[in-house]
This record gives structure tokens, C-alpha cells and sequence, in this order.
């Protein structure tokens, strides 16, 4: 398969397909951070609502032959991945309680255990029902490097009230609260000539912190404070500090809430918040991000903000539009494309939701909000919103047609859209009889129209 060139002439990539051969276009060795939000071992089904379509399909997380085929699919795949990550290269797993525990087994095998570098609780909820046991509110991220040297940028948050109140306690009217801090050596520290030496009349038995030409700085700064006692402390300034160093426990970031306006209706999509933290302490700018199961393109839109290259691998045709639309809404450049369907013979592949998606976007539909079975509309045309039907099958007869004529009563509408690989003669011929006796208009569109280019335009109803 063909690699992209990296970084000069580098063109950020989404490809579409199974990350297991799609892997196979990236050069090993260049990738320097990969993070993966991989389909939990949940065994539900969800129905997912993108964007502001309101398309709805169902997302399948269901694994037929258990835990042991689900840990195969995965594992596979990471092997292929650790390949693609360079010697500084780190690897990030999103997993929920199903599952974590068996995986780590199985990447502490890939990765070596020594290269575990946190186990991170995530808290994405204060409240949780669950019947007869507590509360799930948390999910895993496996941070595990390729070898012991790493990219690593360490990240801090606000201190806490408490903190500040207690250790912060003194006000500056300039410049905010501040703690005092020593500025003179210990005993425990030991003697260092070169910083013995009187300053204002004070010279500590065992020597200052800093040099002359810096305690002289430090106090034209008004960062010196003398106690009543005449002892010199160093002043530090709330707005200054860094904050407290992260630790393995996240509680401050919050999962993609029902109103929040990055939503996109991804059933678990990850919160930008999340992914930012994850790139930033792990990547620089100028790094390469990938992500294997992409979904709706977080990843891709933090390496984006964050100055990173990126490469977004997803098995779903619609997450890839998806996917493309969030990156153009933040003004980013056009990401090379890859995998999307070309041929008739990709379209039969899909599955129907995949192929339900594909239909109504190439006629740039707007999907349906009701669940799809019911009522038999799984789309509405463009502006004119006209109910379109999808058939994923050759030959669509007279019966489907009288369908829709059903529809179109029901809705008091006079115009329709059916799409399929193809119709019998006797739907054809139905379509011509309605429009010459009953006014009702019924599009039929094949397959192959769609693949060649018709734009909705040219396909006015």
C-alpha cells in the first residue's frame, strides 16, 4: 500500500477500513503517539444520533464469540500498531471495567510490563445507578511506553481551595495572594562558600539560595520579606505557580454532557478536554498522532488545535464524514481521504445502516429522527424534504413503490425518492402511471447513478 510522506510534504489522513490492513500505510517507526478508543466490551447495542442530521443507526458493540474473540480482535491489532510507533513513541487504551483487567495481561505482554507507565482513572460521572452495586462512574486509559525513554511534558491543575487558603495566606494588592518561602540555606543543606556573604546586614550561618546578583534582583522585585525577627523570606506568588502536578486519578473533566456543543451523538464519544491532556503530555508539537479507531474524530481535533500531525483510521464509512465535517468546522485544511466507497462492489459490502448512510448522503439527504423501521422513511430530499426510501437490493418491485405511494398519503405529500442497486419493470412503469394519473412524482435512483457523480441538483424530484 502507499505510505505518507511525513512531515514536509506530510498531508493528515483518514483512511477507511479495518485499522488492521489500513496500518499497513503508515511507515513503521513514525508514529509518536497513538491513542485508541476501541469499542467497549460492553455487549449492548446503541443507536447513534451524528450530528445535527439526527442520523440514526445502530452501533453494534456485541461480540458473538465472548471475551477471548474480542481480546483477539484487539490484540491483533495493537501488535501492528506498537510497529508504528517510534523508540519515544507512547500508546494510550480507553477501556471500561468489562474489560481493563484482561487487556493489561495481554499489553503488559506487547509492551513489557516495566513500560507501563499509569494505570489513569478517568471519573466521567459524579452519579450512577446501578442495581444491587455501586455506581460505575469511571473508565481505564493504559499508558504504556515503547521503551523506557519517552515523550513526557508534565501537565498541572489549580490547587485546590483548601491548599490556597492555608499556604497562600498573605494578600498583595498588585499582584495577588502569596506564600513566604526560605531563601536562606539549612543546616541539612550543608555550607556552600560561594553563597555565604552579607546582604542588608544579614549574612545565615549557613549561606543563601541563590547568588548575590540574584537576591539583589529578588529584591528590587519586592520578592524579599523580612520577618519581624529580621529573617529574609522568599515571596511566591499564587498566579505564578504552576498548580499541582496531575496525578493517575482524573476528576476534572467531565464526559460530553446532552447540550454541550461538541456533541456530535457518538454513543461514547470522548470529551475534547480529555484528548488535549492526553497530547499534550505525551506528544510535541509537530508530532505524529494516530488514532485506529477514530470515531468521531476527537483525536483528530485535538492533534489539530494542538499543532500535531495526525492519521485517523475508522471501519465505518459515515464516522469518516463525520469526521471530515467537525475537522472543516474548525478551519482545518482538507485531510487526504481514503477507502471511501467507489464501486458497486464496496456498496453491496456494507452493511445496511453503513449503506443506508452512504445512500442518504450522496443525495444530500437529510436522515430520518425516527427509528428505521418505522413508517418506512429513512430520509428527506434536500430543502424539499421528501420522504426517500433506501433498498439494499437488485430489482426492486411494484410492492416497494406501493409503499411509498402509502407514505406519501400518510405524510400529504405528492413527491418521493427510492434508492437501490436496481428496479423491475413493473416498478418503473407503476412510477409513469402514478405521475400521469395521480400527480405523484417517485424518483428512482440506482447505485450506479450515485457512484457516477449525479449531484442532488441534477436529481430535482
Amino acid at each position: 500500500m502507499p505510505q505518507p510522506a511525513l512531515f514536509g510534504q506530510f498531508r493528515n489522513s483518514l483512511y477507511c477500513g479495518d485499522c488492521l490492513n489500513e496500518l499497513d500505510r503508515i511507515t513503521n517507526e513514525s508514529v509518536d503517539l497513538i491513542y485508541i478508543d476501541p469499542p467497549f466490551y460492553s455487549q449492548k447495542y446503541y443507536e447513534v444520533i451524528w450530528d445535527e442530521s439526527a442520523e440514526r443507526y445502530a452501533f453494534e458493540d456485541r461480540w458473538r464469540g465472548g471475551r477471548e474473540t474480542y481480546i483477539n480482535y484487539l490484540i491483533e491489532r495493537i501488535r501492528k500498531m506498537r510497529d508504528k510507533l517510534n523508540s519515544t513513541g507512547s500508546f494510550w487504551i480507553h477501556l471500561d471495567w468489562h474489560i481493563a483487567h484482561y487487556m493489561k495481561v495481554e499489553l503488559d505482554k506487547i509492551f513489557g510490563q516495566a513500560n507501563l507507565q499509569n494505570e489513569i482513572i478517568w471519573q466521567r460521572t459524579s452519579a450512577h445507578s446501578d442495581s444491587k452495586r455501586f455506581g460505575h462512574v469511571h473508565d481505564t486509559l493504559f499508558f504504556y511506553s515503547k521503551s523506557d525513554v519517552f515523550t513526557w511534558n508534565p501537565l498541572f491543575g489549580p490547587h485546590s481551595p483548601e491548599y490556597v487558603e492555608k499556604f497562600y495566606r498573605f494578600p498583595d494588592r498588585t499582584r495577588g495572594r502569596y506564600r513566604l518561602d526560605h531563601i536562606i540555606r539549612s543546616q541539612s543543606m550543608g555550607p556552600r562558600p560561594n553563597l555565604s556573604y552579607e546582604y542588608k546586614g544579614y549574612k545565615p550561618k549557613w549561606g543563601w539560595r541563590v547568588i548575590r546578583e540574584k537576591l539583589e534582583k529578588l529584591d528590587r522585585d519586592r520578592r524579599i520579606e523580612w520577618s519581624q525577627t529580621g529573617r529574609p523570606y522568599l515571596r511566591r506568588y499564587l498566579n505564578e505557580m504552576k498548580g499541582t502536578a496531575l496525578t493517575s486519578i482524573w476528576t476534572d473533566i467531565k464526559s460530553v454532557q446532552a447540550h454541550a456543543k461538541e456533541r456530535l451523538g457518538y454513543p461514547t464519544q470522548k470529551p475534547i478536554a480529555l484528548l488535549e491532556r492526553i497530547v499534550s503530555a505525551t506528544s510535541n508539537l509537530g508530532d505524529l498522532v494516530l488514532d485506529a479507531f477514530c470515531g468521531c474524530g476527537t483525536t483528530m481535533e485535538a492533534a489539530q488545535r494542538l499543532g500535531r500531525h495526525w492519521i485517523g483510521i475508522d471501519i465505518s464509512q459515515t464516522a469518516i464524514r463525520v469526521v471530515e465535517n467537525r475537522l472543516r468546522k474548525i478551519g482545518a485544511p482538507a485531510p487526504q481521504v481514503v477507502g471511501l466507497v467507489e464501486t458497486e462492489e464496496q456498496l453491496r459490502r456494507l452493511d445496511p445502516f453503513e449503506f443506508q448512510n452512504w445512500a442518504i448522503n450522496a443525495v444530500q439527504g437529510r436522515h430520518s429522527t425516527r427509528k428505521i423501521a418505522d413508517m418506512g422513511i429513512d430520509g428527506f430530499t434536500f430543502l424539499e424534504n421528501h420522504p426517500i426510501q433506501v433498498k439494499r437490493m437488485d430489482d426492486v418491485g411494484r410492492p416497494v413503490i406501493d409503499s411509498l405511494v402509502g407514505v406519501l398519503e400518510r405524510e400529504k405529500d405528492k413527491k418521493g425518492m427510492v434508492i437501490a442497486f436496481s428496479f423491475t419493470r413493473g416498478a418503473i412503469g407503476e412510477v409513469a402511471r402514478l405521475k400521469r394519473e395521480s400527480g405523484i412524482e417517485i424518483q428512482l435512483l440506482t447505485c450506479s447513478q450515485l457512484l457516477a457523480g449525479l449531484s442532488a441538483k441534477q436529481m430535482t424530484l
